[in-house]
């Protein structure tokens, strides 16, 4: 009988991962291969992120559940997933390492670490002048998932006050909020911010969340940060910006395009950070073993036949 097959396109997986998988799924076979590698088509249940040209023809695919915790690419129509299959992400397993990099750019820009880097390579022993403390500081968080509540919750630690802004409107403030905010009420949320973070999927609802006359109605010296999607910010709307110095900085994981192209002006403006979409990279150990972690529960369900703790609504993309 031909066994059933589970295909993996998770970049890194070393043995004792893969035995964690096959121990609890001992009926799969274990086929591990490139995003687009056409052995995957016949695979019952993939892991990662697979091409569009695969997905279109795996016939066989029930499950799909991908390393990553946004799922824009697969919840559209055109995305070749078809209806049936259930789509699940690794939401949970990022919290922590994102919000330690959102962490380590707000301190950098409030202290001026970046530009004092620029002096350092420069061999200059030079005083940039006044610098300012995350304590005391309103930070505002927009979206306030397993991501967005991480970071919230050490900036509070750190003494910070902060708001949190949510899709709706929820009865129950965390602990590590001062004030929620339904996403209704953003620019009462964000207009004295001293820091504003933006943890957002991929929607229709959150491409150009911040145009023009939010970014204008940002408190003057505010910074931005963005570790969700390039598309939530305009982008020219954000250089002019921080050209005129009405915003003081920004910490960027994600642009738009990506990769950022050479030409681009962010490149070259003091107090701006740019990191290559890897805040949620594989580099950190730690996120690659809550990943696979997760994966292991979810398909130790899938076998036993137990319904999973969350599925992708396709609708609303998480």
């Amino acid at each position: 009988m031909t066994k059933r097959k589970i295909g993996i396109t998770f970049v890194g997986l070393n043995a004792a991962y893969l035995d964690k998988i096959q121990a609890v799924a001992p009926n799969f076979d274990i086929i591990v291969a490139e995003k687009d590698d056409a052995a995957l088509t016949d695979c019952e249940v993939i892991f990662g992120n697979p091409s569009k040209s695969v997905l279109a023809n795996a016939d066989n695919l029930k499950w799909l559940h991908t390393e990553t915790a946004g799922v824009d690419a697969y919840a559209h129509r055109d995305s070749g997933l078809a209806d049936g299959v259930i789509l699940t992400n690794s939401v949970g397993a990022y919290g922590i390492g994102i919000s330690e990099h959102l962490l380590t750019l707000t301190l950098m820009l409030l202290r001026k670490m970046d530009e004092y880097g620029k002096v350092q390579a420069q061999a200059k022993w030079q005083d940039l002048g006044r610098v300012r403390a995350l304590y005391g500081s309103l930070v505002t968080v927009v979206g306030i998932g397993d991501i967005g509540g991480n970071f919230a919750a050490r900036c509070k630690a750190l003494g910070a006050m902060v708001y949190g802004v949510s899709r709706t409107a929820r009865n129950e403030v965390p602990l590590w909020a001062d004030k929620l905010f339904s996403v209704d009420k953003l620019d009462e949320a964000v207009q004295n911010a001293d820091v504003v973070a933006l943890c957002l999927p991929g929607t229709a609802d959150t491409v150009g969340l911040f145009d023009k006359n939010r970014l204008a109605a940002m408190k003057k010296g505010a910074l931005l940060l963005n570790v969700g999607r390039g598309s939530a910010i305009d982008q020219d709307a954000l250089i002019a910006g921080l050209k005129s110095g009405h915003l003081g900085g920004a910490g960027l994981d994600v642009t738009s395009p990506e990769p950022l192209p050479v030409d681009s002006p962010l490149w070259h403006i003091p107090n701006v950070i740019i990191t290559p979409h890897i805040s949620g990279g594989h580099s950190l150990e730690l996120t690659v073993d809550l990943i696979i972690g997760k994966f292991v529960r979810y398909l130790a369900d899938y076998v036993a036949g137990r319904p999973f703790e969350h599925v992708v609504n396709r609708e609303s993309g998480y």
